[in-house]
């Protein structure tokens, strides 16, 4: 009489989890690839940028005083332009003039905070971006984010530390919009479950909306 193997449940495992294990090694060569690719293609892009940066912070603008309740937004988080990056400093200027209270984000240590800016304020280089003094802000209604590359579902790829994947993570709230040249479009930036999508992406050209938003601020 045949009886079935014994560890037939635990081979099943085993191939299951040499599967996901070889899936994730593709995907993180796949992320690394396009890492290079689209840092090369930024600090192509970035040497003629300001004009770009300007229009971007036009859009940004005109994208925040569109809506209704994006408009009714005191506070906000940007980075401050790390290498190629899109340059931050038009829109600061841009959003100081109209009033809205700006946190610039501060690499400290292991984690990063949103420390209250205002112009001429000091801040200092290090190893993970820059550091400023000052009042933490708490519950930032906007976060502005840099990107290597995104796809037109609002997924964002960054540099590959998961710094702000982690920072996002704890504002669920906070409405999230990347900044990217029009160039940085991708097929696909194979997002996991631990990135975190934007709710919008706007480039010199255009604005990239998540259409899976469940916010009530973007429908």
């Amino acid at each position: 009489m045949w009886h079935p193997p014994t560890n037939l449940g635990s081979k099943v495992v085993t191939k299951n989890t040499r599967s996901q294990r070889l899936y994730s090694e593709s995907i993180t060569r796949k992320k690394s690839y396009l890492r290079k690719v689209f840092l090369k293609k930024r600090k192509t892009i970035s040497i003629n940028s300001y004009q770009y940066s300007e229009l971007i912070a036009n859009k940004l603008m005109c994208f925040i005083n569109s809506n209704p309740i994006l408009k009714k937004s005191k506070k906000l988080g940007i980075y401050w332009q790390l290498g190629s990056e899109v340059n931050t400093k038009p829109a600061l200027a841009a959003l100081n003039d109209c009033g809205m209270k700006i946190a610039i984000l501060s690499s400290e240590k292991k984690s990063f905070k949103f420390r209250k800016w205002m112009p001429n304020k000091n801040i200092k280089k290090n190893k993970l971006g820059y550091k400023l003094e000052g009042p933490i802000m708490e519950s930032p209604d906007i976060i502005v984010c840099p990107l290597l590359c995104f796809d037109k579902d609002c997924n964002r790829l960054g540099r590959g530390g998961g710094h702000y994947d982690r920072l996002l993570r704890s504002y669920p709230k906070s409405t999230k919009i990347g900044l990217a040249y029009s160039q940085q479009l991708a097929k696909e930036v194979y997002s996991e479950k631990h990135d975190i999508q934007m709710d919008a992406i706007i480039t010199e050209k255009k604005i990239y909306l998540n259409q899976n938003n469940s916010k009530e601020s973007l429908k």
